[in-house]
């Protein structure tokens, strides 16, 4: 359904109250398109905003919320609050419409507005959005060439970046898959989604093994498992089947089989050195995967899919084998249990589930120790009584330390981070010793409230240091002119 052009549409308290600012984010109507607007189809998408095409209490003058001269009426001067602004809808449920595509783009810059691709997509901004929802709706889309690079740490990874407007369409793709499925996952399956994250998933785990030793007073277990190169494995056509039983709507299956069978392998950019490159061992390398197999890591959809498909995982450890304390992390399972068998044969049962239904495998290494030995996950060791960070990133965080050729900035970032890491620890007697160990520390930085802060001379030699940049580069350009 379409309403005509002329429909008003009534904005909201808020809306009308942040009116005349000249803000992509406030002031706009509650529909999706303005008329007489540069910024017309950013609107609203909810389309119960408008309720008729015409309403007899609205003036026909409505003011032109135009965000270049402050959303001054130019046929309604007074340009009061009984003026509504004139909006249409497009098309009702699409999820390829221009309101959908804004919002989408608006979570995709996130963080990232300042990067090239970024920047040069906002440049021209609507035109951009209104060519993708072009090919959306003509199902012309096709994804466009990635950019291919390798990290060493913590251990060399192959990453595959989709090009800006393709990460656009990622989030198209789970915005819309998300109110399904999140139905559908277990409450522990902790990984790329809202609410959850790496602490909260620790403490979980803690809180389930002081239930399984009963606050320390019974022996309990617990299995470690890994999943096998999981992503360069995952198969796409039982990914895609598992999207078919829950989703019907045609556009978003014909976007998900666009995502999922795309191959970024076949066209990319290497940015990596080559001897950077091979450090990555070949089976887990996109580029060499088999036919049909394999989500490329750096993909914002590919996190959310890697959940869809061990969601089949996570149902069967709870409802068929009956497990209380299951978690998951991507591809990390943590089991706890106060039999040792027990949980052999469920490792026994989870590799034929995976094999038979998944196509996936076991690492033939796995953990089956005592619960008050400690768990080595996601950067922790977690106890009964209390977590500890991992060796290895404390050993880290002592050669960021030794470092002495970042500059202060840096190794104020630095240090910070690892500082928020190491607080949902208990660390408190560790920070002290390091601070103790490296005195230097004292002569830049104060610690407050969990976090190094410059001291007063520090900063106020950074401030000098760039009024000096600022007056060299304004003398070299009178220079040049």
């Amino acid at each position: 359904m379409t309403v005509k052009a002329d429909g008003l549409c009534p904005e909201s308290p808020e809306q009308s109250g942040e009116r005349g600012k000249g803000r992509f984010d406030a002031g706009r109507p509650g529909g999706i398109l303005v008329r007489g607007s540069p910024t017309a189809r950013m609107g609203r998408t909810d389309s119960s905003a408008c309720t008729n095409a015409s309403h007899p209490s609205w003036p026909d003058n409505a003011y032109n919320a135009d965000f270049n001269n402050g959303n001054i009426n130019n046929d309604d001067k007074s340009n009061d609050d009984n003026n509504m602004a004139r909006c249409a809808l497009e098309e009702s449920g699409s999820i390829f419409g221009f309101g959908s595509l804004y919002k989408s783009y608006l979570a995709c810059r996130r963080g990232k507005r300042s990067t090239f691709n970024a920047l040069r997509f906002e440049q021209d901004l609507e035109q951009n959005l209104l060519l993708l929802e072009q090919e959306l709706k003509g199902k012309t889309y096709k994804p466009r060439r990635s950019v291919c690079f390798t990290v060493t740490k913590p251990k060399p990874r192959e990453i595959f970046a989709a090009d800006f407007r393709d990460r656009i369409v990622h989030h198209v793709l789970v915005s819309n898959l998300e109110p399904v499925f999140e139905r559908k996952f277990i409450f522990d399956s902790w990984a790329c989604r809202k609410g959850k994250g790496t602490h909260a998933a620790v403490k979980r785990l803690q809180g389930f093994m002081r239930k399984a030793t009963l606050g320390g007073k019974k022996r309990a277990y617990y299995l470690q498992l890994d999943v096998s190169n999981f992503f360069m494995t995952i198969d796409k056509k039982i990914l895609f089947g598992i999207i078919t039983r829950y989703i019907k709507d045609e556009d978003l299956l014909w976007l998900a089989n666009t995502l999922i069978f795309h191959d970024p392998a076949e066209n990319y950019i290497q940015r990596s050195p080559k001897e950077i490159a091979s450090l990555v061992p070949p089976h887990k390398s996109l580029i060499n995967a088999l036919d049909g197999k394999g989500l490329p890591i750096g993909n914002y959809s590919s996190q959310f899919l890697a959940n869809v498909y061990l969601n089949e995982l996570d149902q069967f450890v709870k409802h068929e084998l009956k497990c209380s304390f299951y978690l998951r992390y991507v591809d990390d399972l943590v089991l706890l249990s106060d039999s040792k068998d027990e949980l052999e044969n469920w490792r026994a049962q989870i590799s034929d589930f995976l094999n038979q239904n998944l196509l996936l495998s076991l690492r033939p290494e796995y953990k089956l120790r005592t619960a008050t030995n400690g768990v080595d996950f996601l950067g922790y060791v977690t106890r009964p009584g209390y977590i500890l960070p991992r060796g290895r990133i404390v050993g880290n965080f002592a050669e960021k330390l030794s470092n002495r050729e970042q500059n202060i900035w840096q190794l104020q970032a630095s240090l910070n981070s690892y500082l928020g890491h190491l607080k949902h620890a208990d660390s408190r007697r560790l920070v002290a010793q390091l601070a103790e160990k490296h005195l230097w520390l004292k002569n830049h930085f104060t610690l407050s409230k969990g976090a190094f802060r410059l001291k007063f001379r520090e900063v106020a030699a950074g401030i000098a240091r760039i009024r000096l940049l600022f007056s060299f580069a304004h003398n070299l350009n009178i220079l040049t002119s």
